[in-house]
């Protein structure tokens, strides 16, 4: 017979009871249930390294500890060496483009897209 199964898995990031946008409760002061709906995708997969997701926000804290490792690196573009290595037209975009300040750093000046 056919059966269907689920993965249940229970973060172990020892801030996820801070972190609203994966399972808003009202923790914070928001609106319980306005989130991302994470644990119950966790329930089905908790990812694969060949999915690339993009953000459009003010930029990515491409150095936090949680993410360092897990980024997207462009790999037809060789890291600082003032050239475009791939001929996208943006040099040494190894991490994508900040296309705000439009440079190579798309780091998150400004709080809002890595909370």
């Amino acid at each position: 017979p056919n059966y269907l199964l689920s993965i249940q898995g229970t973060p172990d990031d020892p801030d996820f009871d801070r972190l609203w946008g994966l399972e808003n409760t009202g923790q914070n002061g928001g609106t319980p249930g306005a989130d991302t709906d994470a644990v119950r995708a966790w329930d089905v997969t908790t990812g694969s390294g060949d999915v690339i997701v993009a953000i459009l926000d003010t930029g990515t804290d491409y150095e936090h500890v949680d993410l360092a490792g897990n980024l997207w690196v462009n790999p037809d573009e060789v890291p600082d060496n003032g050239v475009d290595d791939d001929g996208n037209g943006y040099v040494d975009d190894v991490h994508g483009w900040d296309f705000v300040n439009h440079d190579n750093r798309p780091l998150d000046d400004h709080g809002h897209g890595t909370h």
